[in-house]
């Protein structure tokens, strides 16, 4: 079997065709254009349908609005008289009791308090158990707090300081 050589040019120009590229580029230009066009349109219809959202709006407003029945009407008075009564709570002086409480070897990584109950839930990590037992007599020591007592605890003997992880549960009072 006889092999022929084989010659490959690199140098060649390759074959240009002009044609081409101004079809292409026609064709791009017509695109672009419908492409607006539409989006003209489609812009007059998302503007006609707020119009008229906006004139349904005003005119559903026109009317007072009202429960359905009694029982409604009385489980949405109970919602707002919750709802009124968190307001008024003083968040403010809760948060700054336990942040003035809490020293460099205590971090909190939660702070759930229930309202309805006036139960504060806090969770957080302690450099050692005296740390920790050290901020349950500071919490107990404030006028808002009462009954601090201790829900869980878990030492962490994975980590290399062996933090204690724990959950604290607490009565609050408001204060007149």
């Amino acid at each position: 079997m006889v092999m022929r050589a084989l010659t490959l040019d690199f140098l060649r120009a390759p074959r240009r065709t002009p044609w081409v590229g101004m079809l292409l580029l026609i064709a791009g230009a017509l695109a672009l254009g419908q492409v607006a066009n539409h989006e003209r349109a489609l812009a007059g219809q998302i503007e006609l349908a707020d119009a008229r959202l906006a004139i349904l709006a005003k005119a559903g407003h026109s009317k007072p609005t009202q429960p359905a029945d009694a029982e409604a009407q009385q489980q949405e008075i109970r919602h707002a008289n919750e709802i009124l009564q968190q307001l008024a709570l003083p968040w403010s002086v809760l948060f700054k009791v336990i942040e003035t409480s809490n020293e460099k070897e205590i971090a909190l990584l939660s702070i759930q308090p229930d309202a309805g109950k006036r139960v504060l839930r806090l969770a957080g990590e302690a450099k050692n158990f005296d740390a920790l037992l050290a901020y349950i007599a500071r919490l107990e020591q404030s006028p808002m707090l009462s009954q601090v007592y201790l829900s869980s605890h878990e030492l962490r003997l994975q980590d290399a300081e062996k933090p204690v992880r724990f959950t604290l549960v607490a009565n609050w009072t408001v204060q007149p």
